[in-house]
């Protein structure tokens, strides 16, 4: 009877890509092939203490295990294994140690030919992309917020908005009283968004009649930012198919790129809208629906 094994391995994310580590040594199925850092659990650890160890003994690096991917069975030549792979988060610098070569791949790129049997089982998911909200609800889910609102909202609005308009927004309107507020007297929802573990942006909403008294029905999106390395992953269209239309959304009316992706979606155009933010800025929207 062939010896088996239970082994982890970790799905290590950084910016949307995966770390890929080709194998130096081996049998000829795996020698030269691409696998995730990780090892044998050995007795008395837990998955996530092997995981941490395992990579720190082949990577230096220090790990933040999450979620589950999956467990598979697979049967090599010499053994079988049950490989349970976990997401994980770098929390350091890593340095190569036993492997001949790292790369950083996009899920897109991530072929089963090129990785180890068993690794390549797990692949699919990756490519496919794990989306997962997460309701906000403590102070650091709404630094998370915030601090998405910074990347998207300077990137897309420095040119467009009085100097320190976007600060003042996020100051106002994110800070941690603001969002209590909301979610308290508004029935605002406000939801961390992940992309493949990673976080990739955030939403907010609430009752369309919330934001003005004459929509009588469906949802009002008051923010809905996607990080850049998760944009083009089909996660706009997934939050939006939850939502009770029709749903509304506010967007600059000089953002021609917003309003030609809400156009894709199906929204159209319902009206200007000047909003007075106070401190001497304002802003010029278009109120745009998505029909039932």
């Amino acid at each position: 009877m062939k010896p088996h094994f239970n082994v982890v391995g970790a799905a290590i994310i950084k910016d949307g890509k995966v770390l890929a580590l080709r194998r130096s040594d081996g049998n000829e199925s795996v020698i030269h092939k691409f696998e995730f850092a990780g090892g044998k659990v050995k007795k008395g650890e837990t998955d996530k203490q092997a995981l941490i160890r395992e990579c720190w003994e082949e990577l230096e690096l220090e790990i933040e295990v999450g979620e589950l991917l999956n467990t598979i069975e697979y049967e090599y030549s010499d053994c079988t294994i049950s490989l349970s792979v976990y997401f994980a988060k770098p929390l350091s610098e890593y340095t190569i140690k036993v492997h001949e070569e790292d790369k950083w791949l996009d899920p897109a790129d991530l072929d089963p030919m090129d990785w180890a049997p068993a690794d390549g089982a797990f692949l699919m998911i990756l490519k496919n992309g794990q989306i997962k909200t997460v309701d906000a609800s403590t102070p650091k889910d709404f630094e998370i917020i915030r601090s998405i609102s910074q990347s998207v909202m300077h990137e897309a609005y420095d040119e467009k908005t009085a100097d320190g308009q976007i600060d003042y927004m996020i100051d106002r309107f994110l800070s941690d009283e603001s969002i209590l507020e909301n979610i308290r007297t508004k029935q605002y929802v406000y939801q961390i968004i992940y992309y493949n573990s990673e976080v990739a942006g955030f939403y907010a909403y609430c009752p369309a009649q919330q934001y003005s008294p004459d929509l009588q029905e469906g949802t009002y999106v008051s923010k809905l930012y996607i990080l850049e390395f998760a944009r083009g992953k089909r996660i706009t269209s997934k939050q939006l198919s939850v939502l009770r239309r029709p749903v509304y959304m506010s967007v600059k009316y000089d953002d021609a790129q917003t309003i030609s992706i809400c156009k894709h979606c199906g929204f159209r155009i319902v009206k200007s809208v000047s909003t007075d933010l106070g401190e001497g800025y304002s802003t010029d929207d278009f109120l745009m629906k998505l029909d039932k």
